[in-house]
């Protein structure tokens, strides 16, 4: 696992190396010193995103009278946020951590279970994000044929896929047991077999949530939206520092392709040189070159770094306390 960890970390800084030799070192220093003190804005509006993330991850725990203050999640969700970004295992590695690192006030698989809704809910407003920002960017950026084609497609499918989990969850059907057996009758496919019983229990623990704590689950996915705005707000901050004012169409086309590169390359460490060539990417497909996307992903990076590095001193001192 860490060869392979290390392969990536090692393709991804080449990646940025070329890109950077591309544009310019010059360029990327003349536009992290024309960010400057703005950074400090930068960090404080992507605070509002994980203090609004601790708020929905609160409500997925109505009725507890033990649960742990909002500064402890808070805390929490820092360093598994950290580990989510670092680690070639991501969310893998980074969720569970959560619940572990509050079992002495939850039950593990209490905290693992509020953890988990949680991230399914951010995981729906993200899925909205990319849904609208991809149609915006198919209707206003030229693309090749084929391209808009499968974007189109793309859309479509997502579009499906969301308004079917949210029909199922409205209308309590266990709509993943229901696809998961189909998928299990096809060739080569035991392995999901196996996982069958556990997504089965994990599908039961969210229709029931649902059926009993509509309010907290539909708060839990406001907050969930409203993080998004703030990641949407940090892209205008940052850029508006660079010199280029964009609209709120705009924001959304890069939230959106953002979101769906992260995803993409998520086993990536810090998935280093991705995000660059990426957003270059689709700066260079709107028009804004690529010099100012590789400019906008290294802020943000210095962004996720700095809130990684408070993420992994939250870790060290958990991990001192128990030793201790």
């Amino acid at each position: 696992m860490r060869k392979f960890e290390g392969v990536f970390l090692l393709l991804g800084l080449g990646l940025l190396v070329v890109l950077l030799h591309r544009i310019g070192l010059s360029t990327v220093v003349q536009q992290i010193r024309q960010v400057g003190w703005f950074f400090l804005l930068v960090l404080l509006v992507s605070a509002g995103r994980y203090l609004s993330r601790t708020l929905a991850w609160r409500h997925a725990f109505p009725g507890h009278k033990d649960l742990p203050s909002f500064r402890e999640m808070f805390q929490v969700r820092l360093a598994g946020d950290a580990l989510n970004y670092l680690s070639f295992l991501g969310p893998l590695l980074g969720e569970p951590a959560k619940a572990t690192l509050l079992r002495e006030r939850l039950p593990l698989a209490v905290g693992l279970g509020g953890t988990l809704l949680e991230a399914g809910s951010f995981a729906v407003a993200s899925g909205l994000v990319i849904l609208v920002g991809l149609t915006l960017a198919l209707l206003g950026v030229t693309l090749s044929e084929e391209l808009t084609r499968a974007g189109w497609l793309v859309a479509a499918l997502l579009g499906l896929t969301l308004f079917s989990i949210w029909g199922a969850i409205r209308r309590q059907v266990h709509l993943a047991s229901f696809v998961l057996r189909l998928l299990c009758h096809l060739p080569f496919t035991g392995w999901l077999g196996r996982r069958r019983p556990r997504v089965q229990e994990l599908e039961e623990k969210l229709l029931r949530f649902y059926r009993q704590h509509t309010l907290s689950f539909r708060l839990m996915f406001l907050w969930d939206c409203v993080a998004q705005v703030f990641a949407m707000l940090e892209i205008y901050i940052i850029l508006a520092r660079l010199g280029l004012r964009v609209t709120v169409a705009d924001l959304l086309i890069l939230e959106a392709l953002g979101k769906t590169i992260s995803t993409l390359f998520f086993f990536v460490p810090a998935r280093v040189g991705t995000d660059e060539a990426g957003m270059g990417a689709v700066f260079e497909l709107m028009g804004y070159g690529l010099a100012l996307g590789v400019g906008l992903a290294l802020v943000q990076r210095l962004r996720a770094l700095t809130w990684s590095a408070a993420g992994l001193i939250v870790l060290s001192r958990y991990a001192t306390r128990r030793s201790s």
